[in-house]
C-alpha cells in the first residue's frame, strides 16, 4: 500500500504538539473582550421573560440608560481568563484530532501538491475534528459560561424599578436561605405581560461569589449544571471548522484569477463565513443553555433540557393561531438574540481565526 504523505503544515503541528496551546490564548482573549457587550445583549434577549425587550436595540438602550454602559461588560472577567484556557484546549486538541484522523483514513488526494501520493484531511475529517475539539473543552467552558451568564442576567434594583412593565412590591434585601445559607435578594415581580418572571433571584457580587453561592446551594456538582446542553451546543464546532476548511478551499479556487485573495484576506473571510454557519446550527442550543445556566439556584424554573425546549416553543402561543402556526412561530423563538450574534460573529471569529493562522505560520517560519 502506498505511503500517505502528510501535509507539511500538519507534520509541523504533530512534531510539536505544544505549539497550539501556547499562543492561541491571545486570539481568544482579544476576541472575547471586544465582543462581550454584544454577547451580553444576546444572553439577555434570549433568557429574559417575553416582553421585557423588544429586540437587541431595545435591550441595549434599556441596559445602558438604566444600568450604565459598564453593565454591558457584566461577567466579562470570567471569560477574559477562562477563554484563554478553553480556546487553547480547543485549538490544541483540534490539530491533534486532525492529525489522528488524517492517519486513520479520513484523507483525500491533495490537488495543491505535485506529489501524486500527497494527501490532505477530508472535509468530513475537519468537521469531526472540530466536533471532538468542542467536546474536549466542554467541561472547563461550562463553568466559565455559567458564571458569565448568571452575571449577565443579573439586573440591578435601579434597572428593574425603572422598567415600566415591572413594579417591585418590596426593596431587595440580602437574607440567608434557611437550608443552604446562600445570600439572596428577595423581591417580587408583578410584571404584567411577563409570564414566568421569577419571584426570587440571587444577587452576586462577582465571579467568585457566583461559584461560592452555587457550591453552597447545589454542591460542587452544581457547577456542572447545563453540561449536557453544552455538549450538544459544542457539537456545532463541526460546522465551524468544517465550514472554515470548505470556504478556504473555495477561495483557493480563485488563485490566478482577478478575484484572487491574499492568504490573510482568505483566512479572514473564511473565518467570518464559517462563524455564521456555526451560529446558524448552534443558536437554538445556545438559547436553551442560557436559560438553564441563568436559572435560579434556590428556586429553579426549569426541570431540564426538554422542559426548556417546550417552554421556548410554546411561550408565545396564541389561541387565534392553529397548532401548526404556533409551532412555526415557536421555532423562531430559538433564534432570539440572532441580531447581536450576526453583528458579533463575523468580525470577531474572522479576526480570531486569522490571528490564529498568522501566529501558526509565524511560529512555523521560525
Amino acid at each position: 500500500m502506498a505511503t500517505v504523505a502528510i501535509s507539511d503544515d500538519i507534520e509541523k503541528v504533530v512534531a510539536d504538539k505544544t505549539k497550539p496551546k501556547k499562543n492561541v490564548q491571545f486570539a481568544g482573549f482579544a476576541a472575547g473582550i471586544a465582543s462581550h457587550p454584544l454577547d451580553t445583549l444576546k444572553t439577555r434577549v434570549q433568557a429574559s421573560p417575553p416582553g421585557m425587550y423588544k429586540g437587541a436595540w431595545d435591550c441595549l438602550v434599556k441596559t445602558v440608560s438604566r444600568e450604565g454602559a459598564r453593565k454591558l461588560y457584566a461577567g466579562a472577567s470570567a471569560p477574559a481568563v477562562g477563554w484563554s484556557i478553553t480556546d487553547a484546549i480547543l485549538m490544541g486538541t483540534l490539530h491533534n484530532y486532525r492529525a489522528f484522523l488524517l492517519k486513520h483514513g479520513f484523507h483525500e488526494k491533495d490537488p495543491g501538491k505535485d506529489d501524486v501520493e500527497a494527501r490532505r484531511l477530508s472535509l468530513l475529517g475537519h468537521s469531526i475534528a472540530g466536533m471532538w475539539a468542542g467536546w474536549s473543552n466542554a467541561i472547563p467552558a461550562n463553568v466559565v459560561e455559567q458564571v458569565k451568564i448568571k452575571l449577565q442576567l443579573q439586573h440591578t434594583m435601579d434597572a428593574a424599578a425603572a422598567d415600566k412593565k415591572v413594579r417591585m412590591t418590596s426593596l431587595p434585601k440580602l437574607v440567608p436561605t434557611v437550608n443552604s445559607g446562600v445570600q439572596q435578594a428577595s423581591f417580587h415581580s408583578v410584571a404584567a405581560g411577563l409570564p414566568g418572571a421569577p419571584s426570587t433571584r440571587e444577587r452576586f457580587t462577582g465571579p467568585i461569589d457566583v461559584i461560592r453561592q452555587t457550591v453552597r446551594s447545589q454542591g460542587v456538582t452544581g457547577l456542572g449544571k447545563g453540561l449536557g446542553i453544552s455538549f450538544i451546543y459544542r457539537t456545532s464546532f463541526a460546522a465551524m471548522f468544517g465550514g472554515f476548511e470548505l470556504f478556504s478551499r473555495m477561495f483557493q479556487q480563485l488563485k490566478g484569477t482577478r478575484y484572487e485573495l491574499s492568504q490573510n484576506a482568505a483566512n479572514f473571510l473564511a473565518g467570518g463565513l464559517a462563524s455564521n454557519l456555526y451560529w446558524l446550527t448552534a443558536l437554538p442550543s445556545d438559547n436553551v443553555k442560557s436559560r438553564i445556566m441563568g436559572d435560579s439556584l434556590v428556586k429553579p424554573k426549569y426541570r431540564g433540557i426538554w422542559h426548556v425546549v417546550k417552554t421556548i416553543l410554546h411561550e408565545k402561543d396564541l389561541t387565534s393561531r392553529s397548532r401548526l402556526g404556533n409551532t412555526t412561530a415557536g421555532l423562531k423563538n430559538f433564534y432570539r438574540g440572532i441580531v447581536p450574534v450576526i453583528i458579533r460573529a463575523f468580525p470577531t471569529n474572522a479576526a480570531a481565526l486569522a490571528v490564529w493562522e498568522a501566529v501558526m505560520r509565524n511560529m512555523d517560519a521560525k
